[in-house]
């Protein structure tokens, strides 16, 4: 995968093939116009949330990118962009594009496999991975084990983005990495369902599993010596031969 598809891909939720249909129009009323303002047909769609995966064969309207030659009607490329604005058509803001010759084996390998708007899904799936396996290597600690009991940690506050601390012990019995010894381990994390906390695993009982660990700093070191901060730091004990593959594998 180049590094150029790599960084589109990491910054776009939408990408397709398209062409350029009219240039200084709009498919929606409420899209503001000027000279980089286009409606183009969708003739392939490489990647987009499930709701947009049936774009093929429709007109969208795309705001090019400024500082780019503008492309001219009937030309097609592979466009990467963020959605802009949704009611009866659909505009998107065009993050980059590359020629359609570059994504045409990512396309023919999707269409062949019987998949009609997936064809980055391997290279995404690759990509996410591959933050797994730094957010991995970035953990203080690494740990295969089962949840063995869940307590309260402190007295709840009235404050805003209250975390509500709860501590787990997790019976390790497999230490991928860090200075931890097999056996009961304790490990906070935050039962609020605050925006800020929602995402934090919550570990329950009996749930067994692999667990990426921080440690804990100040106060929070009383009630336990790590923590979990992050949406990753609880994955499927068999992601772990995935994850220790070196990054870019």
């Amino acid at each position: 995968m180049s590094d150029a598809l790599k960084d589109l891909l990491g910054r776009s939720a939408f990408s397709f093939v398209a062409t350029i249909v009219h240039l200084g129009a709009a498919t929606m009323t409420d899209v503001p116009v000027d000279n980089h303002t286009a409606v183009v047909q969708v003739d392939h769609v490489l990647h987009a949330p499930e709701a947009f995966a049936h774009l093929e064969n429709h007109r969208i309207t795309l705001q090019l990118a400024q500082g780019v030659s503008l492309p001219a009607p009937g030309e097609s490329y592979a466009f990467f962009a963020e959605g802009l604005a949704f009611g009866e058509s659909m505009a998107v803001v065009e993050i980059g594009r590359l020629p359609v010759e570059s994504v045409e084996p990512h396309a023919n390998l999707a269409m062949a496999a019987g998949v009609t708007a997936g064809a980055f899904n391997p290279l995404l799936h690759e990509m996410n991975q591959d933050k797994l396996r730094v957010h991995m290597q970035q953990a203080d600690a690494v740990v295969v084990g089962r949840v063995s009991g869940i307590e309260k940690a402190g007295p709840s506050t009235r404050s805003e983005h209250d975390p509500d601390w709860w501590r787990a012990t997790i019976d390790v019995f497999h230490v991928e990495r860090g200075a931890v010894s097999p056996g009961p381990l304790k490990v906070l994390f935050a039962n609020s369902l605050d925006v800020r906390w929602y995402q934090v695993p919550k570990p329950k009982a009996a749930q067994g599993g692999l667990w990426l660990l921080h440690a804990t700093a100040g106060d929070l070191n009383v009630l336990a010596p790590f923590q979990l901060l992050h949406p990753e730091d609880f994955q499927p004990t068999q992601q772990l031969d995935e994850l220790r593959k070196p990054v870019g594998d």
